[in-house]
């Protein structure tokens, strides 16, 4: 997020921030210049093990300009991501939406593993089954709209900042 929000102060574009669980923790309403507050914000934040509401912040955003909105999350199976699956469409009949998560490298590890016992193939059984699921997942998204971008943890920045290039590229901002 604070890479996306760095792009934008540089291209001159508006940038905020809400932040959310159950309920709103951090709110930084869309202005130029807002790296800064952006960064600020998620400073301190901690993650919660409380269920996100995705409808209550997507309604926050309300009905302003039409904007690149990213929502980072994990991607879940699609049972798990229901409720982000659900509100998607909310945002995505005005805005550009794209959702974001992390790629798991212990079950990338598993998975280019070559199994040499029992309990290694039941691990990329389950990691088979975990991928596929997640897969499940983003297809639902980008049918409700989203486009969905994953990379490791160290290219995720990178992944949403070309993300915000391209829709910036093609107009849909």
């Amino acid at each position: 997020m604070a890479a996306v929000a760095a792009v934008a102060d540089e291209l001159g574009d508006r940038c905020g921030l809400v932040a959310f669980d159950a309920e709103i923790r951090r709110h930084v309403r869309p202005s130029r210049r807002a790296a800064r507050d952006v960064v600020a914000a998620l400073f301190d934040l901690e993650p919660t093990r409380v269920d996100s509401d995705y409808e209550l912040a997507f309604r926050r955003l309300g009905v302003s300009k039409r904007a690149f909105v990213l929502v980072l999350t994990d991607l879940l199976e699609p049972s798990a991501a229901r409720s982000l699956i659900d509100a998607i469409p909310i945002l995505a009949r005005r805005h550009h939406v794209v959702v974001a998560g992390t790629t798991d490298p212990d079950l990338d590890r598993l998975m280019s593993a070559e199994p040499v016992s029992a309990l290694a193939v039941y691990r990329t059984v389950v990691a088979t089954e975990v991928l596929a699921a997640r897969e499940r997942a983003a297809v639902a998204l980008r049918a409700a709209g989203a486009t969905v971008v994953e990379a490791s943890p160290d290219r995720l920045g990178h992944a949403c900042v070309q993300a915000y290039l391209r829709a910036k590229a093609r107009a849909r901002l």
